[in-house]
């Protein structure tokens, strides 16, 4: 983490450069998102000391997509059809499904720290769509975002015990490479949530754990990603569900 917020300020602080600095009422957005993330990624570090990826990851994810539907047509007059907020639900469905085991037993501290990831997700996913429609200049809002967003994480990292200092080869190359692709795709993910229903763009965005899926099958060789096949088809039909409505 602390190494992916280095990436963070290398890639985005020079891009601040090239756009106009947000208002003060946009400044009041990203300060809350800045402190909601920070929180977000230290929840998820912690969780996944009690929990596996494959179970904490899909609850935290597809409970955040649930509950920004919900929200979204409750407070923010979002236009989401019937058809839109059904394959919302389909894709929540997949993604619950994927984290459920007969084999394994309930993970009462996993699932409640995945809930609190999801409350935390569904925060700041809100937080930077109205942000960046409310932006007089999109990028202004996205390249602040980012640039900022690592700085608190960074300076933990800095003090912790099995940070930064740290001399791993493997976790510096894996953390450049994670640093890049995290901030590239949320950069996207808040870019769309300026032309496209918030909700719907937190679905669609989880069609990564169905590529995660075919990487572990295919490459991978990973037994239980059979069983993630029926999960991943159904959130395939949910995500072109939503996507028919945004047509």
């Amino acid at each position: 983490m602390g190494i992916t917020s280095i990436m963070e300020l290398v890639i985005f602080i020079p891009l601040t450069f090239t756009v106009p600095l947000p208002t003060i009422e946009i400044w009041y957005f990203l300060i809350a998102t800045i402190i909601i993330h920070v929180l977000y990624r230290l929840n998820v570090i912690y969780s996944y000391k009690f929990g596996d990826l494959s179970y904490v990851y899909p609850i935290s994810r597809g409970g955040s997509s649930l509950l920004i539907a919900i929200i979204s047509l409750l407070f923010l007059s979002s236009k989401i059809n019937f058809f839109g907020f059904m394959g919302i639900l389909i894709v929540c469905f997949g993604l619950f499904l994927i984290s459920y085991s007969s084999k394994i037993k309930f993970n009462k501290p996993a699932f409640f720290l995945a809930i609190s990831t999801a409350l935390l997700i569904t925060a700041y996913t809100l937080i930077d769509g109205v942000g960046v429609r409310k932006s007089e200049n999109g990028f202004s809002y996205i390249y602040w975002l980012i640039a900022l967003n690592g700085v608190p994480l960074l300076i933990i990292s800095i003090f912790s015990k099995n940070g930064l200092r740290q001399k791993n080869t493997y976790t510096i190359k894996s953390g450049i490479a994670a640093g890049f692709f995290a901030t590239l795709s949320y950069s996207i993910v808040v870019w769309s949530m300026q032309y496209i229903e918030i909700a719907y763009v937190s679905s669609i965005r989880e069609v990564s754990i169905v590529f995660a899926t075919i990487i572990g099958l295919i490459y991978l060789y990973e037994k239980n990603a059979f069983k993630r096949i029926i999960p991943s088809a159904i959130i395939v039909t949910g995500i072109t569900l939503v996507y028919f409505q945004i047509l």
